[in-house]
C-alpha cells in the first residue's frame, strides 16, 4: 500500500519482537542493578541511561534509513540538523533518565513501565521505512514532549500516591 512504512527486518512480527526486546532491556537496567547492589547515584543513573539511550535510539534510526537506501537520508542545512539532532538527543534522552533517576531514587515503577512502551513504540516505528512521514521528526516535535511531560505527571503522582499512603498508616 503506498505510503505504508515497510518493516527493515522483514517482517512486522519480528520487528515488533526487537522491539519489544528492547523496551525490556531498557526497563529491567536500574532493577538489575539493584539487585546485583550496583546502582549509581540517581543522577548518574539517569545521565548515563539518557546518553545511551538518546544515541542508541539515533543509531538504530540512521542504520534503518541507510540500510534500506543509503542514498536517502535527508540532509537539510547544517545548523537545521544540528539543532533537529540536538533536540532528538535531549527527548529521546529524558525518555530513560526520568523513569531511570525515580526508580533509583525513590524506587518508582509507573515510569519504567511507561518507558517499556514507549521505547517498544519508538523502536518499532524507527525500524519502519518508506513511509510518507519520518517518526523521528513526528516523535522529537510531538509526541516525545508530550511523553516527557506525561512521565514527569506520572512520577508526581505515584510518589504523592505512596506519600498519601504512608501518612494514613
Amino acid at each position: 500500500m503506498p505510503g505504508t512504512p515497510d518493516p527493515v527486518l522483514g517482517s512486522d512480527a519480528l520487528t515488533f519482537a526487537v522491539a519489544a526486546a528492547l523496551g525490556i532491556v531498557a526497563t529491567t537496567v536500574p532493577i538489575a542493578l539493584e539487585r546485583e547492589d550496583r546502582l549509581p547515584e540517581p543522577w548518574r543513573l539517569a545521565l548515563g541511561g539518557g546518553v545511551v539511550s538518546a544515541l542508541g535510539h539515533l543509531t538504530l534510526w540512521s542504520l534503518a534509513r541507510d540500510l534500506a537506501n543509503p542514498l536517502a537520508l535527508f540532509a537539510p542545512s547544517r545548523p537545521l540538523l544540528v539543532g533537529f539532532v540536538v533536540l532528538a538527543v535531549l527527548v529521546l534522552g529524558a525518555q530513560t533518565a526520568i523513569p531511570w533517576y525515580c526508580y533509583a531514587r525513590w524506587r518508582l515503577r509507573i515510569p519504567l513501565v511507561v518507558l517499556f512502551g514507549a521505547t517498544t513504540l519508538v523502536v518499532d516505528s524507527f525500524l519502519h521505512v518508506h513511509g510518507e512521514t519520518d517518526p523521528l521528526g513526528l516523535y522529537t516535535l510531538f509526541f516525545g514532549p508530550v511523553l516527557v511531560v506525561s512521565l514527569g505527571i506520572l512520577a508526581t503522582a505515584e510518589l504523592l500516591g505512596r506519600k498519601a499512603r504512608k501518612s494514613r498508616r
